[in-house]
């Protein structure tokens, strides 16, 4: 073959390469958005919520600051979002909205500290819909950024806190590859992490999240940087770091109670010590202390425990389970997967276990006892957690697999009320302890507090269930009464419905 052939292979080849790079590059982006939920067909919400800028609500029962109890027949005005006039007097009603609230039970609208909203803002409504009138993003990028923006300047939704993507401190190929696929930040230099967290704090994100694949040099440096720029650093408790570490390290939160069990069990390994009662009985010796000096250096922690709850479940009885689960409500691409990603269905989840691990008895009944012993864990320092007055938030990882925006943080305060928690410190985690933690002008029933609030059939602090029971919710100059919430509920599920490529029936109850 002479050269000009040879040339002429030569340049037709790396044609071939470069389209094939280029198609590799196109079809991976396409799924990356396609699981983000970017695809789903979206609900108009100016349908189903009325503009409502001054509102009465008479002779209802109001939720004390501390959440301990209801004060009886009460009167309440609210005009362009906030609460302006609370008492027993007849108030001044010229041409407000009234809304008759006897035997009815108002609590400040709920806040899940926890989630993950994708690209579908039809997950905006689900929370309003069931009564979260502010999440906080612990994944986050821009466009949530603008989303936060757009509502606090009057758009439907609910308030949205903004922390960025997961740092890590992988680099080279490895970290590029992360942080195109998994939504990872990645620096491994002083220089890094000082332009990222700079950039961070000019984007306008509320804090940087740390991930656990973060070396204990970076996690310094990370939090130094960020105090620098005066934002807040939470998140997971990376591999290499101690929890003697954190706690004089200036983290200010904990992602999950999750952190600390598995910290924890990393000790106990290190101590030589085997078996799931033995690690429960090193716990309970360490339970009380770890909170205490949590609550010393002013570290919150988030909750997520009804996810953990799931997961024997979801492990190994996935099948059965998933038809307790709101599925028609839920972004059609996070349930389905990918061909790179993982979904919810069996067959297809991230946390199933093999079908050799469930048809082996013994390696079956092992899991299962690990992950009742995980579970018992979490129980043990949430309990202690609340013991010794650690500020807890109630978040639930929304959009991890079976837990469904909205729906979610019924099944997490459910969860912590089963637990032995009371329901009044139960409402506290859900409401006033993550507004504070947020500095939010919400989260308590107070004159000129935000009018984020929720209108209940039932008394949640003699059962904490009928958080389900949302007669009404008010956010900003918005309200939804309850068959407006109903409509709105069956709009998304219709939607979603239209979006899917497969049959969800056999995963319904």
């Amino acid at each position: 073959m002479n050269k000009r052939k040879l040339k002429k292979w030569g340049l037709w080849f790396l044609i071939l390469i470069v389209v094939t790079s280029v198609t590799s590059i196109v079809w991976v982006n396409h799924q990356l958005i396609a699981i983000q939920g970017s695809y789903t067909k979206l609900v108009d919400p100016t349908t189903y919520v009325s503009t409502e800028p001054k509102v009465v609500i008479t002779n209802v029962n109001i939720l004390a600051t501390d959440c301990s109890h209801f004060i009886p027949n009460q009167t309440i005005l609210l005009e362009n979002g906030k609460i302006i006039k609370i008492g027993q007097d007849s108030l001044k009603i010229n041409d407000h909205t009234v809304i008759d609230g006897t035997g009815k039970y108002l609590i400040p609208g709920l806040v899940d500290a926890h989630v993950h909203l994708k690209d579908s803002k039809n997950d905006l409504l689900l929370y309003l819909a069931k009564g979260v009138t502010h999440v906080r993003e612990m994944t986050g990028n821009k466009t949530h950024i603008q989303w936060r923006n757009e509502i606090n300047k009057g758009a439907i939704g609910p308030k949205i806190f903004v922390s960025s993507e997961k740092v890590n401190s992988k680099s080279g190929f490895s970290g590029f590859f992360e942080s195109w696929t998994r939504n990872r930040i990645n620096y491994a230099s002083v220089k890094g992490a000082k332009k990222v967290i700079k950039n961070l704090s000019e984007d306008g994100f509320d804090a940087v999240k740390i991930s656990s694949h973060l070396n204990q040099s970076m996690f310094e440096i990370t939090i130094e940087m960020a105090k620098e720029y005066n934002i807040p650093v939470l998140g997971h408790i990376p591999n290499g770091v101690k929890l003697e570490d954190v706690y004089s390290s200036g983290m200010v939160e904990i992602a999950h109670v999750e952190e600390i069990v598995k910290s924890t069990m990393n000790d106990f390994r290190d101590s030589g010590q085997t078996g799931n009662d033995a690690y429960l009985g090193y716990l309970e010796t360490r339970c009380d202390d770890i909170a205490k000096q949590l609550a010393k250096n002013k570290i919150a922690v988030v909750s997520t425990i009804w996810l953990m709850e799931s997961l024997p479940e979801q492990k190994l009885n996935l099948e059965t389970f998933i038809k307790r689960i709101p599925l028609n409500y839920v972004n059609p691409a996070l349930i389905e997967g990918t061909n790179l990603s993982k979904g919810w269905l069996p067959g297809n989840n991230s946390y199933e276990v093999s079908e050799e691990v469930k048809a082996d008895k013994t390696e079956n009944a092992a899991e299962k006892a690990f992950w009742d012993t995980y579970v018992a864990a979490i129980h043990m320092v949430t309990k202690a957690l609340c013991k010794n007055n650690v500020v807890l938030m109630a978040g639930t990882d929304a959009n991890t697999a079976l837990t469904v925006p909205g729906f979610s943080l019924h099944d997490e305060l459910e969860s912590l009320s089963r637990i032995g928690i009371s329901n009044g410190k139960v409402l506290y985690s859900g409401t006033r302890a993550p507004a504070e933690w947020m500095n939010s002008n919400s989260g308590e029933i107070k004159v000129g507090f935000n009018s984020d609030l929720i209108l209940l059939k039932g008394n949640p602090l003699d059962d904490i269930t009928e958080i389900r029971n949302i007669e009404a919710v008010f956010f900003g100059k918005f309200a939804m009464q309850k068959d407006q919430i109903n409509a709105l509920l069956n709009a998304i599920k219709e939607k979603n419905n239209e979006s899917r490529t497969m049959d969800l029936e056999p995963y319904l109850n």
